[in-house]
This record gives C-alpha cells, structure tokens and sequence, in this order.
C-alpha cells in the first residue's frame, strides 16, 4: 500500500543583497585551486595548489588583515610542492602545512612557518602512509587531521592528534560514520565541526558531525538542508558555523553561504558572493570576518579573486528549522536538483514527508 504524502506549502520572501560581500586585491601568486592557509595575528596566509597548467605550487602570500594589503614571504622549501594540503596554526603564533599531493605521492610531512623569522622549519611527520584532503582542525593547541584520499583508498576515516607543544601524534578512534576526501571542519567553543565530503563510492555526504574531545566521541548533530558537497569552506563568525561555497553530487558549484545556529539547530541562508560559484578556494576567518581566495569556479577556470565577507552588513535570506532528515531536494518534474532562488522546489524528508517551497528573490 502506497504512503499517502503530505504537502506543506511555504513561501519565503527575502530581498537580496551583496553588500556584505567587498572584493580585494587579487591574490598576487599565479591562478590556482586546492590550496590551503591559515591565521596569525592580523594577517592570513595563503599557498599552495594546482595552477591551469597542472602544476602544483609551494608558495605562500600574506594578506593584512588591516589594510587588506599582500606582502610576500617565504615559500615552503624546495621539493615541498603540492596541493589538497590542510593548513592550520597555533596560539603560540606559529602556521602550520601538513599533507597533500605532490603529483605522484602522497605525503605525511608536517612543516612549521614562524613569520618573525619568516622561516618554515620539518617537524616529525605523520607516523602513517601519506594523504590528501584531510579536513583539520585546532583544539587546545592539538590539531585533528580527518579522512582523506591515499595511494590506497579514495576516501578513509583515519583521525590523528597532533600536540603542538611536544611535536608527537596520537591516533584517536576513527571517525564512526564512514571515509571522507574533502569534508570542511572548523571549531567553536571546544568542540570541532565536520560537514560534507565525498566517500570511496563517490557520494557526496550533507550530514554535520560535533566532536567533543576529551571523549573522543563524534555526534551527528544535523543535516544540510540541500545535496551533500565537497571543496567547501567552513569557519566560524560571530559564535556561528558558516559554510561556503563547494561542489555538489549533481556537478554544480555554488556561490552561496549558509549560516548553522548550533543552539537553536537552524540554517540561514545568506546572500551569496556577487559572481559565479566555485569551490577549492582558500577560507579563511578572522576578527567576524571571512576571507575567501583562489579557488576554481563553475567553468573550470581556477582563479586569483579574493573577497571579504562580512555577514553583519546583510540580512539573511531564509531560515529552516531543521527538524527533519533532508533526503533530497527535486524540481517539478520530480529531477534531482540544489537549492535555486526564483523557482518552486520540492523538500524531500526522510520520513516520507515533502514540502514544497517557493522562494522569490
């Protein structure tokens, strides 16, 4: 017997803005995606990835914070070359690169960058087989190394601890809800945040995990309310999760930014950068702000852009109470699709449940 279905109708009316969104200088260093960065202080720092050319690159650039100005600094050394490497940095001032793809390996090592001395100094590499596309993140000066892509396996669920202050590793239990290559991660009050990413069949997963460390315990918290992605970025503003950007299991890169309330479990949906989407670009946050650089966009071109984001300036564009289980979001005509301003859409629950939703921009 067939489940009768009901329809919920909601209509959602916002009015769009990009004054939220400032672009700056382009990224002074060649075009390119997959690269990675981090914070220190007042400036961020950007390197690495894959130029049109296939190239991978070692270079970093530092944008101030203040001014919105580069300046150079030193590459990472010589034979140091590589992309879908994951960068973090520490309290103590330090930036850090670890992993990546080189072009015909994958690699373990860990470097540490000290901008008074604009130095980078080898510090003890990760006692396993090489990896590309870790998600990281920093909690009390340890950072978390998740998943990845290795000459073995296109996706695993390996999780390590690195301790800054002693230079050793610690592998922690593995990450209980299955391999992920190019998730996004991020921390707020204690805890880390993993969202996306596609596994070893290619599947694009939308849920968002907490990890509460001294556990060691990962949660399944929520669900994106439109398709699993990869290639995203994931900060935090103003006590915020936000995420950004990032390529869906249908092909299509986005240009859009959603908010995550972790207390209230709701999603906003911002308005998104004034050009076309792109993922694989370098995110970076600091101060409430989000900055955004390279990166490769819906036409395959990779890029030198740079934007700043800052989401005081707008007002969000929709929020979803996000009590159940997306499945899917399809058009009319029952076509699997991603969310889209301007057009009737339909939610697809987990519980049997749709919702149509129109949205007019």
């Amino acid at each position: 017997m067939k489940h009768l279905l009901l329809l919920a109708v909601t209509c959602l009316l916002f009015q769009a803005t990009g004054q939220n969104w400032q672009q700056l200088t382009d990224f002074p260093g060649t075009q390119r995606d997959d690269g990675t960065g981090f914070v220190i202080g007042d400036s961020a720092y950007f390197g690495t990835g894959m130029t049109p050319w296939w190239s991978v690159e070692r270079d970093f650039y530092g944008l101030n914070l203040i001014d919105d100005s580069w300046f150079s600094l030193a590459s990472l050394p010589i034979n140091s070359e590589r992309q879908y490497a994951s960068g973090f940095s520490s309290s103590s001032g330090k930036g850090y690169v670890f992993g990546g793809y080189n072009g015909t390996q994958f690699l373990n090592d860990l470097w540490e960058y000290n901008p008074a001395a604009n130095t980078w100094t080898a510090l003890t590499p990760l006692p396993a087989i090489g990896r590309s596309g870790a998600a990281s993140f920093v909690l009390n000066d340890t950072a978390y190394i998740i998943g990845g892509k290795t000459s073995l396996n296109l996706a695993i669920n390996e999780v390590w601890a690195y301790s800054i202050q002693s230079n050793t590793w610690i592998q922690k239990n593995n990450f209980p809800y299955g391999n992920l290559w190019r998730s996004s991660a991020t921390t707020l009050n204690n805890k880390g945040y993993l969202l996306f990413g596609r596994d070893e069949t290619n599947f694009f997963h939308n849920e968002l995990y907490e990890y509460t460390p001294n556990q060691d315990v990962w949660t399944p918290i929520s669900i994106f309310t439109s398709l699993g992605r990869s290639h995203s970025s994931a900060s935090v503003i103003n006590n915020d999760l936000f995420i950004c950007f990032g390529l869906d299991s249908l092909g299509n890169s986005h240009n859009d930014v959603w908010k995550y309330n972790i207390s209230q479990n709701t999603w906003m949906n911002y308005p998104g950068i004034p050009s076309i989407g792109r993922r694989g670009g370098i995110g970076l946050a600091k101060d409430n702000k989000f900055y955004y650089s390279t990166g490769i966009d819906e036409s395959n071109a990779r890029l030198i852009q740079t934007w700043k984001f800052d989401p005081v300036l707008s007002i969000p564009t929709i929020e979803i109470e996000n009590k159940q289980e997306l499945l899917k979001i399809v058009d009319v005509l029952g076509r699997e699709t991603r969310f889209q301003p301007n057009t009737v859409q339909l939610y697809m629950y987990k519980d049997g449940s749709i919702k149509k939703v129109l949205i007019i921009e």
